[in-house]
């Protein structure tokens, strides 16, 4: 069986698809709580490495900005330590068996892994991931498309950030799903058959 690395747009249901697809396939799922865990575990300081966690502008201008309030090279410095640490830690998980990874360019830190399936799951209708973020956040549709606007920019900034590449490029993954046209079960059919899941 195969590990599986998503990234996802805000509102497309693509946390609750991958952690249905690891529930079925009886195998861990890594998500935002990982880089938590990694700075805990190194002694980082979480304070003055928030703004790295997909909250990245992708303008070095703005980062040097940024982080003036701050120890610069402190900062700096550890914001990447956080990264290759988080690179290590993902890389060492996927090691030690199939796992299903959400977000935090996972689908490129595990890129040359052949164990590796990278999927981008999006919805290609607004009306529907705004409903959904209505149902899961508890806002109104208004607040939801604030927030999908803004996580949006978030995760395609940070991936921009760490890998030089676009976030939304379907080059940079194995296979897309829309979850405006398949149910979150049938996305998670598709992936349990996609790794191998004894359960597909």
């Amino acid at each position: 069986m195969k590990s599986l690395a998503i990234e996802r747009e805000f509102g497309s249901g693509g946390r609750e698809i991958g952690k249905r697809v690891a529930e079925k396939a009886g195998i861990s799922c890594y998500d935002g709580s990982l880089i938590a865990q990694v700075a805990e575990s190194k002694g980082l300081s979480l304070d003055m490495l928030k703004e790295y966690d997909e909250k990245r502008t992708g303008s070095v201008l703005y980062n040097i900005g940024l982080l003036a309030s701050y120890n610069y090279n402190r900062n700096n410095s550890q914001a990447f330590e956080l990264y290759y640490e988080l690179q290590k830690t993902i890389k060492a998980l996927e090691m030690q068996g199939p796992a299903v990874f959400i977000g935090r360019s996972s689908t490129e830190i595990l890129r040359d892994n052949p164990r590796t399936v990278r999927v981008f799951i999006y919805s290609s209708d607004m009306d529907k991931r705004i409903d959904r973020i209505v149902r899961t956040e508890n806002v109104t549709p208004e607040q939801a498309k604030k927030m999908m606007e803004k996580k949006e920019r978030e995760r395609r900034d940070y991936f921009k950030f760490w890998t030089d590449k676009d976030w939304s490029d379907k080059k940079n993954y194995d296979m897309a799903l829309n979850t405006s046209v398949l149910s979150p079960d049938e996305c998670a059919r598709i992936l349990l058959c996609a790794i191998d899941a004894p359960s597909a």
